[in-house]
């Protein structure tokens, strides 16, 4: 079949007001298919009914919903994913429980378009028609129908169905285009087997595309599995995207293993949740107002989860009211931030409200803890607000922009926008060295930056005879809820800064003096003095010691400082020089290449007077370093190569 855009009809109202006739007399195909549906004569599961229309520019399907008070939640399942309503009043019985059940529903799904039906005018007369159409009008005012178009029809004569499929067709091309984050997502609303091909599921592609051969994950559960084939409007396709009724041929899944209120969708995308903070409107309607901690049934997707209520900041909602709450689940489902819900209190079973989910994955929270509120108010608000939120509540975690962009539920360029500009105001700070870029809110980043300075200051609290700190210990430190990248940024700026400096592989506290130790002092100039008296002819290090008589324990911690702090050189194992006799050393080595253009081992031993083990200690220590470099058994000045 062509590629066509798909507009999405629900179908709404109560029982026996004709909804399965309608949608048969509209398309020529019966939506109920199950024996036991033609036994009863009513809808018990979804049907989806495809309107064939050659000369339409979009394919119009039909998800028709089960009308009895049973059955809701299978109506919420279907309705989830429209682009617009048909509801359905029996001109004979008017608006009955279900209708005004199924319209609330609608509603709170945030459905945008639609029409009215008035079935079984045929029974009527025309005073009655012109009587219900009034209470109809009426009843949807205020809402997205109070201008939508009230059609009388018969199914059963034909009467006004050609209207009623010319007013579909124009809601249809008012249906625009869904916004696409370009990440494949399919709540499931149905699970079959087909003889020959083996598990199916179908639902409406919320996002993305799919192909055949793809490899999928079916989520809470994070089953992985292959798209072996795929259907759009029942006829084999090589892909289907955003907004089209698609069913999926899965290869290594059994039946048995899958339901509706599952998700497929691309792996690695989606993250199994027993948490949603979310804005939440009670019906006007509902019987009573919601308290704290009440048990409820939780419609999101196609799913429905049992939870409990946690309200931010109140301890009720009266009916007609809002409020910021956190859904406590009884078992994982996904979410995304943006996806309407709906809830229905626990017993008696009626829809109580709903909502739009603002974080998919969220802590628990203090339910009267300052900020909590306002943090998700930004989450329900625009680009730049939910951006900046996501990644504050990241604290130092830096993101991509794909990583937003999947939290959030949006598409890629709005969050690429979104991020420009908070990089632009300093709200946010580029972690570069890495692709893609990551980024981390200016918050994290302070914290970050003085976790890093308080580190340094109670190592020398410890230490406070230390010059400087190993850059290793600050690095095991930082790296236990940071990263290297993130680390190298943050300590440029303060050394940039003035607040920290580095040298050679320590890091030290600006405008820092050591405390001097007078025992401690004293036997580092008894250590650096027996190693500045030999000058070229270096002692062994434990000859020092057994000289001055001191213990490894006392002898190590003071040699080691000098080598830090750069009064001693360790050219070699065993070859420890003092740093005056290195500079003596770097000077005869200068001036015999000024000589010779290059200087070997021999001869700096006959110049400085030494044993062949230092003077080749000390050019392979100059090498080391960059100030000479050897040309077969010769050494030649780094910057003298040429």
């Amino acid at each position: 079949m062509p590629d066509l855009d798909h507009v999405i009809i629900g179908t709404a109202g109560h029982i026996d007001h004709g909804k399965s006739t309608l949608v048969r007399a509209l398309t020529g195909t019966d939506p109920d298919t199950l024996p036991e549906e033609k036994a009863r004569g009513m809808t018990i599961e979804l049907g989806f009914v495809f309107l064939d229309d050659p000369a339409y520019p979009k394919q119009m399907v039909f998800i028709d919903v089960p009308g009895h008070e049973k059955f809701v939640r299978t109506m919420a399942a279907g309705a989830s994913n429209i682009d617009a309503a048909l509801l359905v009043v029996a001109a004979d019985e008017g608006v009955a429980v279900q209708t005004r059940e199924h319209f609330d529903i609608l509603k709170l799904l945030d459905i945008k378009l639609g029409l009215i039906a008035l079935t079984k005018c045929d029974l009527v007369d025309e005073a009655r028609l012109a009587e219900l159409t009034a209470a109809v009008r009426h009843f949807v005012r205020g809402s997205f129908l109070a201008e939508a178009p009230i059609l009388p029809v018969s199914a059963l004569t034909g009467a006004g169905v050609p209207d009623l499929k010319a007013a579909l067709r124009a809601i249809g091309l008012r249906v625009g285009p869904r916004p696409d984050s370009g990440v494949f997502r399919m709540p499931i609303d149905r699970v079959f087997t087909m003889h020959g091909f083996g598990t199916v599921v179908a639902g409406t592609i919320l996002a993305g595309t799919v192909r055949t051969g793809d490899r999928i994950a079916i989520y809470p559960e994070g089953l992985e599995t292959r798209v072996r084939g795929l259907q759009v409007h029942g006829s084999k396709a090589d892909h289907s995207a955003i907004g089209r009724r698609t069913a999926l041929n899965l290869q290594d899944i059994a039946k048995e293993d899958l339901r509706r209120g599952q998700v497929a969708a691309a792996i690695g995308t989606l993250s199994p949740t027993a948490r949603l903070d979310a804005r939440l409107d009670v019906l006007a309607s509902a019987p009573r107002e919601i308290k704290h901690r009440d048990r409820v049934r939780l419609h999101v997707g196609t799913d429905e989860v049992m939870a409990r209520l946690a309200i931010i900041g109140a301890q009720a909602v009266p009916p007609g009211a809002s409020a910021a709450v956190q859904l406590v689940l009884e078992r994982p489902t996904v979410a995304l931030p943006g996806d309407r819900f709906v809830i229905r209190s626990f017993s008696p079973i009626v829809t109580i409200g709903g909502g739009r989910v603002l974080d998919a994955a969220p802590e628990k929270h203090k339910r009267f803890g300052g900020g909590v509120l306002e943090g998700l108010e930004k989450l329900g608000g625009s680009s730049r607000d939910a951006v900046e939120q996501m990644a504050a509540q990241a604290g130092g975690r830096p993101q991509t922009v794909r990583e937003i962009a999947r939290k959030l539920g949006r598409g890629e360029p709005e969050v690429a926008a979104a991020v420009a500009a908070l990089v632009a105001d300093s709200s946010l700070v580029a972690i570069p060295g890495e692709k893609p870029e990551r980024y981390l809110h200016r918050t994290g980043y302070a914290s970050l930056s003085d976790r890093l300075v308080a580190a340094v200051r109670a190592y020398f609290e410890k230490n406070p005879a230390r010059p400087t700190m190993p850059f290793s210990d600050i690095r095991a430190d930082f790296l236990e809820t940071g990263d290297a990248a993130t680390l190298k940024v943050v300590l440029d700026v303060l050394v940039a800064g003035g607040v920290l400096f580095r040298k050679d592989a320590e890091v030290g506290l600006a405008g820092r003096e050591p405390k001097v130790d007078p025992i401690q002092a004293g036997l580092r100039s008894l250590v650096e003095g027996a190693f500045r008296t030999a000058r070229f002819s270096a002692p062994l290090e434990d000859e020092v010691r057994t000289k001055l008589g001191l213990n490894p324990s006392v002898f190590n911690p003071v040699l080691n400082g000098l080598l830090r702090s750069g009064d001693l050189v360790r050219l070699a194992p065993k070859v420890i020089y003092h740093r005056e006799a290195l500079e003596a050393a770097r000077a005869a080595v200068s001036g015999l290449v000024e000589r010779h253009g290059s200087v070997t081992i021999a001869e700096l031993r006959d110049r400085l007077g030494l044993s062949r083990k230092y003077a080749q200690a000390i050019l392979e220590y100059f090498d080391k370093t960059g100030f000479t470099k050897r040309v077969e058994d010769r050494h030649v000045l780094v910057n003298r190569t040429a």
